[in-house]
């Protein structure tokens, strides 16, 4: 068995048996890609056998520091390296040198020559990986398990989007080799990150009637509502009017007849002759149309302040006034959503006042011939 095969099968037992679970991302499968990356770059670089085998002792001892923690895991990674090497009688040299390039892995630091370029671009390679997303995954549950900072997706993505961009590979090798997907990788990244802040938008900002079809059903069944319901009032109103005229037209003659031989008899007389025509009023203000201008301004149309398919609001405008307003109500959506909404508003506050009217009618009517009656029954006792 080689130097080399002797110390992976030395590293595969000291990750199983010395670095914690909660290393999701650092851990053996980590170590094994960066060493098979170092001897892939390595191919394509200038690199002799010698430095070939430091790399290869670097890949595999870089991250052994974990076993303790991860800070300044470097460090400690160079003192495992160490003992490892010098108990197998390894040249100082040799050993200086594959300390040097484990240093050389700590994250912001300076390549010093082309065992460090590569070494960096080996330990970044998953940048390149067809699964970026999942070892990125990775790396950010093991953050949040070590620091028990539950950093969001969101972020991460946030934080690895600066990371790629600002990030550069040292070697032509790795350049030609991790370049091209990882360009992939970061713009599969910046697109998953930008429809996340898509939907995010769309959740936050209302959204419009025309672009809802359940507000425009629900628009559609109100409208129909208020005006059935204002069809209904108007038929109350008519019934209270005719009621009341009958009274008029029937009782109150004979009333009056009663009230000129019998004085006792103008009390009632009265008192139903004012009910009559206080219930006739209320249901005739119920039915009253509203007020209506008939003209609507320029002004008032570009500001969204007016409703041009109610009839009352441009019954006075031209032609000409009234299709360039609608033109500009139907080509902006904002406009188009308050012209419905203002419709719906208006026709709620009218049908509010005949329903008030109506009530006051029938208040006035029903206590109202209750005491005419009354009196009535007093007379005719008394």
């Amino acid at each position: 068995m080689s130097p080399l095969e002797k110390a992976t099968s030395y590293i595969v037992k000291f990750f199983d048996q010395k670095v914690a679970p909660i290393y999701l991302y650092h851990n053996l499968e980590h170590t094994l890609a960066v060493l098979a990356s170092v001897e892939r770059l390595s191919a394509k670089s200038d690199i002799t056998p010698d430095e070939l085998l430091i790399l290869q002792f670097a890949a595999l001892f870089h991250d052994t520091g974990y076993a303790e923690g991860p800070e300044n895991h470097e460090e400690r990674s160079v003192t495992i390296a160490d003992k490892y090497l010098s108990k197998h009688d390894f040249d100082p040299d040799f050993i200086t040198k594959v300390k040097a390039c484990i240093l050389a892995t700590k994250m912001n630091s300076k390549a010093n020559n082309k065992l460090d370029e590569i070494i960096q671009d080996a330990d970044l390679s998953s940048l390149a990986s067809k699964n970026y997303f999942d070892i990125a995954e990775m790396l950010r549950r093991e953050r949040n398990n070590i620091f028990n900072d539950q950093m969001s997706k969101s972020k991460w993505n946030e934080t690895n989007i600066e990371f790629l961009k600002h990030h550069t590979f040292n070697t032509e090798a790795a350049k030609e080799l991790y370049q091209p997907q990882k360009n992939i990788n970061l713009a599969a990244l910046e697109k998953q990150q930008k429809e996340k802040k898509d939907k995010k938008k769309a959740k936050e900002t209302p959204q419009t009637i025309s672009a809802n079809k359940s507000a425009q059903t629900q628009f559609k069944t109100a409208l129909r509502n208020h005006i059935d319901l204002s069809n209904i009032a108007d038929n109350k109103a008519n019934i209270m009017l005719s009621v009341n005229a009958l009274i008029l037209t029937l009782a109150l003659p004979f009333l009056i007849d009663k009230s000129m031989a019998n004085p006792k008899f103008l009390l009632p007389t009265i008192i139903m002759s004012g009910v009559c025509l206080a219930s006739m009023i209320f249901a005739t203000l119920a039915t009253r149309p509203i007020k209506m201008s008939g003209y609507t301004t320029q002004d008032k149309i570009k500001s969204n302040q007016s409703n041009l398919f109610f009839f009352g609001n441009y019954y006075k405008m031209t032609y000409d006034e009234y299709k360039s307003g609608v033109a500009h109500v139907l080509s902006e959506t904002q406009a188009l959503d308050d012209s419905i909404t203002r419709d719906l508003y208006y026709l709620g506050r009218s049908l509010g006042a005949k329903f008030s009217h109506l009530r006051w009618c029938y208040t006035i009517f029903m206590y109202g011939i209750s005491v005419t009656v009354a009196a009535l029954l007093v007379v005719y006792v008394i």
